[in-house]
């Protein structure tokens, strides 16, 4: 199954391959790329999940409580 990702991949270098001797094209392009880079959107996201045994400890004390 393909990605999201490699689909517009795909579908940049078929536009570009279309569009290639249209100037308009490149500088609306050139243009959406530096607004995209502007707004943090050509970087990766950075994700700060807890470790999977945090996880599971928290629950199992959590669902494991006795009464003393």
């Amino acid at each position: 199954m393909e990605s999201i990702a490699d689909k517009i991949k795909k579908a940049i270098i078929l536009e570009g391959n279309k569009n290639l001797n249209n100037k308009m094209f490149s500088e609306e392009f050139n243009q959406l790329l530096a607004q995209m880079e502007k707004l943090g959107y050509s970087q990766k996201p950075k994700y700060t999940f807890p470790l999977v045994d945090t996880i599971g400890k928290t629950t199992y004390s959590v669902l494991n409580k006795h009464a003393n």
